[in-house]
């Protein structure tokens, strides 16, 4: 038995974006700015995937800071799953969520250390 599904990679569309996607997350500097920031290039990527994706859809892209996971509603849910069915899109929007989050933690992390650092002469 042959397996005659053709299966599509979209890394080249992920390699356009990485450089830039990387500078802005580096350049976010509050949680909500990295959240914004996945969602924009998510976006991004997806309607290189499919062009006529309306814009409204992106309300269907869901960021949860407490679980730091993502997910899809609604017709952007389906729309998803009928991609990644026979590619790497599940891959490529995991590995771009996994920058978004460390992002995210590292100025978690600093807001953290701000509170708590009393003098900032160390003294």
């Amino acid at each position: 038995m042959e397996n005659t599904d053709k299966v599509f990679s979209y890394v080249k569309y992920e390699r356009e974006l990485e450089t830039e996607y990387r500078r802005k997350l580096s350049e976010a500097k509050r949680k909500s700015d990295v959240r914004k920031v996945f969602y924009e290039f998510l976006f991004k990527l997806l309607t290189k995937v499919q062009p006529d994706l309306p814009n409204y859809l992106q309300e269907d892209i869901k960021f949860d800071e407490k679980e730091f996971s993502y997910s899809f509603t609604g017709e952007l849910e389906r729309i998803i799953n009928e991609l990644s069915a026979n590619s790497d899109l599940k891959a490529i929007i995991d590995r771009m969520f996994e920058v978004a989050k460390h992002r995210y933690m590292k100025i978690a992390q600093d807001e953290d250390v701000d509170y708590f650092r009393l003098n900032k002469s160390g003294y």
